[in-house]
């Protein structure tokens, strides 16, 4: 396993990684923008807006603080002193700078390259993304 993340250009999700705020709240504020005249104006739009930005809230509250690191098998989420390490293993390279890793609990996530550092896929039939910087 430990090859098959460090060699072939796919060492770049080793290391350790923090929440960023900021590029998230970008993100995530760049894909609510809808065009105007869409369907759902008015009233029916405010409380759809207004749901989003809960969401988008509630989420940002969930990922404040943590720390993910990465070793060739391991990934280790830490938050306030706290956190879990879980092996897992990489099932798919869909394009260069993209992983679908496989954690021992079962659960799958895809994880890509971002400019700012990397990125992780939230669950969803929508793409929201987020984003991780280096610890320095």
């Amino acid at each position: 396993m430990a090859t098959m993340l460090s060699g072939c250009g796919r060492s770049w999700l080793i290391g350790k990684w923090t929440f960023d705020r900021e590029t998230t709240i970008a993100q995530l504020s760049a894909g609510e923008e809808k065009p105007e005249g869409s369907a759902g104006e008015g009233f029916l739009k405010e409380i759809v807006t207004g749901l989003q930005k809960g969401v988008s809230r509630l989420l940002l509250t969930q990922f404040e603080g943590v720390e993910v690191e990465f070793t060739a098998t391991e990934m280790r989420r830490m938050r306030n002193g706290t956190g879990e390490a879980v092996s897992y293993e990489m099932i798919e390279r869909p394009e260069s700078g993209t992983l679908v890793l496989k954690y021992a609990d079962g659960e799958i996530v895809t994880w890509s390259r971002a400019e700012t550092g990397v990125r992780m896929r939230l669950p969803g039939e929508e793409e929201h993304w987020i984003y991780f910087k280096a610890v320095q």
